[in-house]
């Protein structure tokens, strides 16, 4: 604890561990009034341009952290200053702007892009203002509600639809996106089970904590049944286990999962595969949950408007008036439909940047490990999941708030000049 009598009120550590705290704050608030549901809604009401209160409040709590962020740091940009990667994350917002003009729900798109452009100042705050303990304040913060979430859902459980009364979730969520949420909170703990004997600024809590999250949110993972984000934990958990360990201790881990993976795999047979079948037909399942059929309308679509388009949303109505499905159920196949090779381009690029500076931190002395585990795993992790699910490739979702976190992570660990933390993330 700091001794606030040894610190006058306007002194660096005291308005560092103020801003931290108060941008992490930003983060999940921005997470929960975008995905925590607190009503049932028909798929096409969210394309109707018709908010309900809850949509209202949702972007009223976007405009409280947009002004707070413009009245506390007086934001000036300098993209002449920044690293590429940066310049691609503006260019991706940019990128969802340009495509709003021309989109079929221009008041929908017109919200989502100017919700990106709040999440990018809020993440660009980060870095300028604040350091690497934010980042892992707002992980342990993050694994912290989700936790919380699937200790309320079990407890209060609320109506579900029909087609998902035996698939978990909390409050209203679907189950997908509570997957989704639980598949990124087991990734970021394994990693810090993992990386415990690794030194970090930021909060570092005893060992049984993090198991004990952990265990909560992969039994709330296993009971949601979304099998997209079991893959992505159970890869984004391969690959903290890989970053983890390096030379001969790497392949003897690699040869003891091998094995130990087989030999689950032969005992939990008839469980594996009730998860993953879900009782569909074979024929259900060779199509992916139809997903090949929407895949391949898609690229029809696609093929219409190749550079730039239908523009931001359309994946929405599309598909929801073609085959009854909302979104495209693929990151690629949604930036395709949506943004065409422009805005595919743009995200590629932001994420190749993200995954390069972390592989430049490796010559950071003293190395960030832990960092650099954190943010190619839950990076990896959501790559595998949005194989099944566009939350990646589309704004406002917390998959889009992780993927500008680990952007302006990804910036705070690279080298050289980046090792510029304040007073606060050294006494940490």
């Amino acid at each position: 604890m700091l001794d606030h009598r040894h610190f006058p009120t306007d002194s660096p550590v005291l308005r560092s561990n103020s801003d931290s705290r108060a941008l992490t704050a930003c983060l999940l608030a921005l997470i929960v009034a975008s995905e925590y549901k607190f009503r049932l809604r028909d798929q096409d009401q969210s394309v109707s341009g018709n908010p309900d209160v809850f949509v209202l409040l949702e972007i009223a709590t976007y405009a409280v952290v947009a002004c707070w962020l413009f009245v506390h740091f007086r934001p000036a940009p300098r993209l002449h200053t920044a690293h590429w990667v940066t310049l691609t994350a503006y260019a991706y917002v940019a990128t969802l702007w340009l495509s709003t003009t021309y989109s079929p729900y221009f008041e929908m798109a017109l919200v989502r892009s100017w919700q990106m452009a709040v999440l990018l100042a809020a993440t660009r705050s980060v870095v300028r203002h604040s350091g690497r303990a934010t980042m892992h304040l707002f992980a342990h913060s993050y694994c912290v509600l989700v936790s919380a979430s699937v200790v309320f859902g079990a407890l209060v459980p609320l109506p579900r639809r029909e087609s998902q009364a035996d698939r978990f979730t909390w409050l209203y969520l679907h189950p997908v996106t509570a997957g989704q949420f639980l598949a990124i909170a087991v990734v970021v703990l394994v990693g810090y089970v993992l990386g415990r004997r690794n030194t970090h600024t930021g909060p570092s809590w005893p060992l049984p904590v993090y198991l004990g999250m952990l265990l909560i949110c992969t039994v709330g993972l296993v009971a949601t049944n979304t099998r997209g984000a079991a893959l992505g934990a159970l890869v984004g958990s391969l690959t903290a286990l890989w970053v983890r360990w390096r030379g001969t201790r790497r392949l003897e881990i690699t040869a003891f999962l091998s094995v130990g993976l087989l030999a689950i795999g032969l005992a939990a047979t008839p469980l594996i595969t009730a998860f993953f079948t879900r009782g569909h037909s074979m024929s259900r399942l060779f199509t992916l949950n139809s997903r090949t059929e929407l895949w391949g309308y898609a690229l029809e679509e696609f093929f219409e408007r190749p550079l730039y388009g239908h523009g931001q949303s359309a994946t929405r109505g599309l598909f929801l008036d073609e085959m009854g499905l909302g979104g495209g159920h693929n990151a690629v196949i949604n930036l395709m439909v949506n943004s065409g090779l422009l805005g595919l381009v743009v995200w590629s690029a932001l994420v190749f940047g993200i995954l390069l500076n972390t592989a430049r931190a490796a010559r950071s002395s003293p190395e960030p490990r832990q960092d650099r585990i954190l943010v190619y795993a839950v990076l990896v992790g959501m790559l595998a999941n949005s194989v099944f699910t566009e939350s990646l490739g589309a704004p406002s979702n917390v998959a889009a708030v992780w993927l500008f976190v680990l952007a302006a992570w990804s910036e705070l660990i690279r080298p050289p000049g980046r090792e510029r933390e304040l007073v606060l993330g050294q006494r940490s």
